[in-house]
């Protein structure tokens, strides 16, 4: 007998079952996720078309993402489809990507094109908390390309 055979379980299935182990005990340890839906708007209130919403949990540095819907909403996936996101303070981000010659002539918040800051977690200034024992519908407020942010635009709503 081969000396990485033991008991009929080859050397290959030992490497194998070694490598998963700790991807299946991580899967069992992970936190729990609480519902988040939303919408994504300019500061006029016109919804952002298209995207991706990114919030980025402070404490874990666990992202969960929802793709934006044509009238503005989202709902959050972590591990599992629309399961939320962790507890705790996050920083947001909305990721675009946008054909820079279908925008020329048109202002940015009819086509939903949203300025480029947000794109960044060290520039988008977005924060929002994510409640465990709460509701958590979130407005995040943005402006277009080329526009001057609202007053106490880009802070928790």
């Amino acid at each position: 007998m081969n000396k990485c055979e033991t008991r009929g379980i080859s050397c290959s299935r030992k490497v194998l079952f070694a490598l998963l182990l700790p991807l299946v005990a991580s899967c069992s340890n992970q936190l729990p996720t609480y519902k988040v839906n939303g919408k994504v708007q300019f500061e006029n209130g016109n919804p952002v078309i298209v995207g991706i919403v990114e919030f980025q949990s402070v404490d874990h540095r666990i992202n969960a993402r929802g793709d934006i819907q044509p009238d503005g909403t989202f709902q959050l996936t972590t591990f599992a489809p629309n399961d939320g996101a962790v507890a705790g303070k996050h920083k947001c981000v909305i990721l675009q990507m946008v054909i820079g010659e279908n925008i020329v002539g048109h202002k940015p918040s009819t086509i939903g094109v949203v300025d480029s800051k947000f794109a960044s977690y060290l520039t988008s200034g977005l924060t929002f908390d994510v409640d465990p024992e709460g509701i958590n519908e979130i407005t995040v407020t943005v402006h277009g390309i080329g526009t001057a942010p609202a007053p106490g635009e880009g802070h928790t709503h």
